[in-house]
């Protein structure tokens, strides 16, 4: 076949199957996790190598009916040389002449973050649901919450009554009033496609930095530690900047209680990264790095759910952030420990016809 070379450089199993489910092709890796050849398997149909009844055939075929493709995470397969393997599989068909079934092999503990790019991705659709509702929920009082409070301040202004702190009173009750209608804006915003312009990072991330200066107790020290050779992409800044700050908070506020606080945000340009199925040439990666006592273990299974939250959260940012990256094909993970808490975005560097939905989609939505 074309290109055997090529996949031979791969460190993922690529089999190919004809359309009678018969091997036509293994590239290296495949070889070495079947423990055979090439040229032993070729012609000869699947279930000469792998035990029928540990491949999850209707799920394939359900999907290629379907979809034109499948993906399985975590299937217990039996060779019938007596390897037994769990891996990770993704199919679809490729034309040619006639057609083929193209079959990457993976090793879940080598790409654990597929999983979880996978369950963000239906906590995220469970989140935009849920934030939707809320956020229409909470906004149609508010109105009439505003147009009390305004009252009350005009018949207190005009009353001879001792009582100034009804005045007061109403006051609070319009500044809270526009902040949930702030709260509710920015939440409805989550869910709606950005616009992706040009953009740089570090120009985001100084943003951000100088922001969080502000009111900053002495005892918290913000560090950059920039990767200068980070290329210009396209992304959505608002967005991107709205994720780094709400990371930022979070970890200044997570540093409170220490003696000597740190946050450090950190730039690096990662090759041959992987989110979810998709692997990029370049990502751009932001972490927020904080020397908090970490993130209590009954909380991070849920940490991107809405409502979740920590001493200090609201429990809506993370949520928000999350959709936000997610909406630019990234995603952000974290690790944390009783030391520290790390927070990353990852962000690929996209090519122009993976650019072309994301602006045409955008375009539609923002332009009825």
């Amino acid at each position: 076949m074309q290109f055997d070379r090529l996949l031979d450089n791969l460190s993922t199993s690529i089999i190919v199957f004809d359309a009678h489910g018969r091997f036509t092709y293994l590239n290296q890796a495949a070889e070495k996790a079947f423990s055979t050849s090439s040229k032993v398997l070729q012609g000869k149909r699947y279930s000469y190598f792998i035990a029928s009844d540990s491949l999850p055939l209707h799920d394939i075929i359900e999907g290629l009916r379907q979809n034109g493709q499948f993906i399985l995470d975590g299937v217990s397969l039996e060779l019938l040389n007596g390897k037994q393997l769990t891996v990770d599989l993704t199919g679809h068909w490729f034309t040619a002449e006639e057609p083929y079934l193209i079959v990457e092999w993976q090793n879940p503990q080598h790409f654990p973050h597929r999983g979880l790019a996978r369950g963000l991705s239906q906590q995220n659709q469970v989140s935009e649901r849920l934030l939707q509702k809320l956020a229409h929920e909470i906004k149609n009082p508010l109105s009439g919450i505003r147009g009390a409070a305004q009252l009350l301040q005009h018949e207190s202004a005009s009353s001879s009554s001792p009582e100034e702190s009804i005045g007061e009173l109403t006051d609070i009750i319009e500044q809270e009033s526009n902040r949930l209608t702030e709260l509710v804006n920015r939440m409805l915003l989550s869910t709606n496609k950005p616009t992706l312009v040009e953009m740089n990072i570090h120009e985001t991330t100084e943003k951000v930095l100088e922001l969080s200066r502000i009111n900053l107790p002495d005892k918290i020290e913000l560090i950059r530690d920039y990767d200068p050779s980070l290329p210009d992409f396209y992304g959505a800044p608002d967005s991107v900047y709205q994720a780094v700050l709400n990371l930022t908070q979070n970890a200044i506020e997570a540093v409170e209680t220490q003696q000597q606080g740190q946050v450090t945000i950190r730039t690096r340009a990662l090759p041959r990264h992987t989110i979810g199925d998709t692997q990029y040439p370049i990502t751009v990666c932001v972490q927020v790095e904080d020397n908090g006592p970490g993130i209590p273990a009954e909380l991070q299974p849920n940490i991107f759910f809405p409502l979740i939250s920590g001493k200090n959260s609201s429990g809506l940012g993370l949520g928000i952030a999350q959709s936000l990256i997610q909406q630019q094909k990234g995603i952000i993970e974290f690790s944390t420990n009783a030391e520290k808490t790390c927070f990353s975005i990852y962000l690929p560097i996209l090519k122009d016809e993976e650019l072309k939905p994301l602006k045409a989609t955008s375009e539609l939505e923002n332009n009825p």
